[in-house]
């Protein structure tokens, strides 16, 4: 089984994607669905070519970072979410950072909120060369773009 960790920044979308993708509901605790915000580790699965893929779905918010990290110790890959009404945040950059000294070398970006025009394309390609900037110094890393 492979493990995918979200990362990005508060509310962009991060669980709804993980929903979208497994039809399960990352958010396990009532008050992370009574606040639509993301407090504790939320986990997913879902089967592929036979193979069964996890999701750990990290918070987003600066005050849960210790969370995040504990989600992302032991993973295959990240799916790092970066909304097009907003772009890149301090929140994104941050958990590029920490994905980069874990050692994390395969991830996928994903616009959301792709449907807000002009913003999309420029708010994509600027997420996508601010997560493959560290590709430079290690070209083992791979990095697939993606907009949903």
């Amino acid at each position: 089984m492979d493990v995918i960790a979200t990362a990005g920044h508060v509310d962009h979308g991060k669980s709804a994607l993980v929903r979208a993708l497994t039809g399960m509901e990352p958010d396990r605790w009532a008050e992370e669905r009574r606040r639509g915000l993301t407090i504790d580790l939320g986990f997913a699965w879902t089967s592929h070519a036979g193979d069964i893929v996890g999701f750990v779905d990290v918070p987003g918010h600066e005050r849960f970072l210790r969370n995040m990290l504990a989600g992302c110790g032991a993973i295959d890959g990240a799916l790092l979410v970066v909304s097009a009404r907003e772009g890149w945040k301090e929140q994104s950059e941050e958990h590029v950072q920490i994905l980069d000294r874990l050692g994390v070398r395969t991830g996928v970006v994903a616009l959301t909120h792709a449907d807000h025009g002009s913003l999309a394309t420029g708010a994509f390609l600027r997420a996508l060369e601010r997560a493959a900037a560290p590709r430079a110094a290690d070209p083992s890393r791979d990095v697939v773009a993606l907009s949903a």
